[in-house]
């Protein structure tokens, strides 16, 4: 081995020991889309009648249930992943054991337990995969927080707007273990917008992944603390913005030019699944990388805000006015989904042969009924 090669094996492994942001060469090229056809499996909600869901804010899955954070009942619903049955609600308004005040995001917990970020009543309420309170990560950083992710050694990863902790990690009596700042320099007049954030949901806890909404890419965080970036396969210029002063005197700001805007995600097995939208992306899509920032490739995005994909279909939440989660599955994944859930394909009808020129069509020899028997 050579003394740079030795060198080079010396910094990265310094880096990730200390906790040093790492980052990946930019991947090459633009995006390839693979042939992929989503097909509507259930659907719940989005209908005149429904009164369950008030304002579905997020929602995240796993084998067996799907769970929705629902911030305008101030409520957590549980359905199965299978069947779409409703399983339960959990919570109320309020500040005592199990409320909730102002929740803004939901996680699963490496033992299944279900976390809500509340920032109203500056904590993450944890129920088990019942529904049943269990307890709650009290945490002056849960109050300015936007997202939440556990991990393996039962810390938490809160991410706020603040590019000088961006993400801070607590452990679960809420006490302050590390912070991490946005891991793309930025001017110190650049709009706070673009430190935005969002969580990439599922996956092993042995690490937290991040992505941008604007433009940079996908970073992680481990349990032991390493910081890890890879860039988006697109690299776009960095989005403007226009502030209108209203006539309450607050200022309002706006996007005014931008592209290449990451939504959400989630992990499945090694397989990360990024949802974009943007001017120049018709319908938005699904960008698809491996763990170590490795490109695979995109897939067209179904018509919906929010997606979560786990075991080959997406979940996809509306938040607009239908309000509905609808599940999709590959168009070759079908059939197999509708028998795991227990639904029958419908049957083919058989149409009747037309024959060819200059031949006869033979004829079913007719069924006669048994003459009758005397007495």
């Amino acid at each position: 081995m050579t003394s740079r090669r030795i060198v080079t094996v010396a910094v990265v492994a310094a880096a990730l020991l200390c906790g040093t942001a790492l980052h990946a060469q930019a991947p090459t090229g633009g995006r390839r889309m693979l042939p992929k056809k989503w097909v509507p499996i259930w659907r719940v909600g989005g209908t005149a009648d429904d009164t369950l869901f008030g304002w579905v804010r997020e929602h995240v899955a796993n084998d067996k249930h799907v769970y929705i954070l629902d911030a305008g009942t101030l409520q957590v619903h549980a359905f199965n992943a299978q069947t779409s049955q409703y399983a339960w609600s959990a919570g109320s308004k309020g500040s005592g054991p199990g409320q909730l005040a102002r929740p803004v995001d939901i996680a699963l917990t490496p033992q299944r337990e279900v976390g809500v970020l509340d920032p109203g009543n500056g904590r993450v309420s944890i129920f088990d995969a019942s529904g049943r309170y269990l307890r709650s990560i009290v945490s002056p950083q849960a109050s300015v927080a936007n997202s939440v992710c556990f991990l393996a050694d039962g810390t938490a990863l809160l991410s706020t707007f603040n590019s000088d902790s961006k993400i801070i990690r607590v452990n679960a009596q809420g006490k302050e273990l590390a912070k991490w700042k946005f891991p793309w320099p930025l001017k110190n007049d650049a709009n706070d917008f673009l430190h935005s954030t969002h969580v990439i949901r599922g996956g092993s806890p042995d690490r937290c992944v991040y992505g941008t909404t604007f433009g940079f890419g996908l970073f992680t965080i481990d349990v032991k603390g390493a910081l890890l970036s890879f860039p988006f396969v697109e690299q776009v210029a960095l989005p403007t913005f226009r502030q209108e002063r209203l006539s309450s005197g607050g200022v309002a700001t706006y996007l005014d030019k931008g592209d290449n805007a990451a939504k959400g995600g989630s992990r499945s097995g090694d397989t990360i699944v990024v949802s974009f939208g943007g001017s120049q992306i018709k319908g938005g899509v699904l960008d698809l990388y491996l763990q170590n920032g490795t490109y695979i490739g995109s897939w067209p995005e179904p018509p919906e805000d929010r997606l979560f994909y786990i075991n080959g279909r997406i979940y996809g939440l509306s938040t607009d006015a239908t309000q509905k989660l609808r599940v999709w599955a590959d168009t070759a994944d079908t059939t197999r989904v509708l028998t795991e859930m227990g639904f029958r394909q419908p049957r083919s009808i058989k149409r009747p042969v037309t024959p060819r020129a200059n031949t006869t069509a033979r004829r079913p020899t007719p069924v006669l009924p048994p003459p009758p028997t005397s007495r």
